[in-house]
């Protein structure tokens, strides 16, 4: 009875007030100046813990992932808070990485995956592509048989995470962030958390914004915030402006509305007076995009619990990705200095 009591204790002392849901993947990503970085430490969840763990002790994350996740990165985000005891671990082992290609502009090719070792295989440097073999390398890729080969994006998919795996201390959270899952997987975890999570937000990714509004409504009504790129507002409403697609999606989300901007920041639905309010990016020498959008809205989550406020929840984001995008990898940040982050937050925008 004793030993109960002082494990009850043990567990609720470790409770995250914070949750992220997504993925752990490794990533292959080819810079705008043609850097080659391979088998990168990534995943929607990834990205999004260490967004909030800029801001607070301690992060959840819950997840599935295989035997190849590097230990050393999983080691990097347990000494600096994330809690990975809603991790499943597979023994598979993947060979796999999905490749991220991006121009001088910030766009991204997605969608292609290869072992590392395909691409010295094929006459490439494994260090640095001229544009012109980025271009003949996306070409190979866009041909390359996957036979026998198992991505990471593939395993999430395949092994979709599930409530069972979260652990029973971790229900009543302040604040939780779906990042992009299969809609089944969010509606799953909107049953789980709604009933005592105090806030719950997510964004799209491929999962959500191929679709109507219509068809992902039993989820947008259930959100306290939802925030897509660009990208994803424009394929979930077509033909609109930013300002008219957000006062569109208003009327389907009841919480926060917002769309990410990129390296031009980010626009906030204001209901009150039926427009947009626009916070800018943190200038930065930006080296790999990778995770910035996801890393936003760990950022996000954490300021709005603090402040209770979505245009200083976008301030709070805009820091986070504004610190990922300086290497390569969801771990190289770590560790994060909170009293530089927050001196950042009074020097950019007069926070306090």
């Amino acid at each position: 009875m004793l030993w109960d009591l002082v494990r009850q204790f043990w567990e609720e002392g470790l409770t995250p007030n914070l949750i992220v849901i997504g993925g752990l993947t490794l990533d292959n990503v080819i810079a705008a100046d043609g850097q080659v970085q391979l088998s990168q430490s990534g995943g929607n969840g990834a990205y999004s813990a260490v967004g909030a763990i800029v801001w607070v002790d301690q992060v959840g994350l819950v997840s599935k992932t295989v035997e190849s996740y590097p230990n050393k990165a999983l080691e990097k985000f347990k000494s600096n808070g994330i809690n990975l005891d809603g991790v499943h671990w597979s023994k598979e082992k993947l060979t796999a990485c999905d490749w991220f290609i991006y121009d001088n502009k910030g766009n991204r090719e997605e969608g292609l995956s290869s072992s590392e070792k395909f691409l010295s295989e094929s006459g490439f440097s494994k260090s640095q592509l001229s544009p012109q073999e980025v271009l003949m390398w996306q070409k190979l890729l866009s041909k390359h048989s996957h036979y026998g080969e198992v991505s990471y994006s593939s395993f999430r998919v395949q092994n979709p995470i599930e409530t069972s795996q979260i652990p029973s201390n971790w229900r009543n959270p302040k604040g939780v962030h779906i990042a992009p899952s299969q809609p089944e997987v969010m509606k799953e975890m909107l049953d789980f958390f709604e009933p005592g999570a105090g806030f719950i937000m997510s964004d799209p990714g491929w999962q959500l914004a191929d679709k109507t509004l219509d068809e992902i409504n039993p989820i947008l009504s259930r959100l306290d915030a939802f925030i897509p790129s660009e990208t994803e507002l424009r394929s979930l409403i077509p033909s609109t402006g930013l300002t008219d697609g957000l006062a569109i999606l208003s009327k389907h989300c009841p919480g926060i509305v917002a769309v990410k901007l990129g390296m031009e920041g980010v626009l906030i639905w204001d209901r009150k007076n039926k427009n947009t309010i626009k916070i800018p990016c943190i200038p930065t020498e930006a080296i790999d995009p990778t995770g910035a959008g996801d890393s936003f809205c760990g950022g996000f989550l954490a300021g709005f619990i603090e402040t209770e406020d979505p245009v200083m929840a976008a301030q709070f984001g805009t820091i986070s990705a504004s610190k990922i995008v300086t290497n390569f990898g969801a771990d190289t940040c770590l560790p994060f200095d909170t009293n530089i982050a927050r001196e950042n937050l009074k020097k950019v925008y007069d926070f306090y």
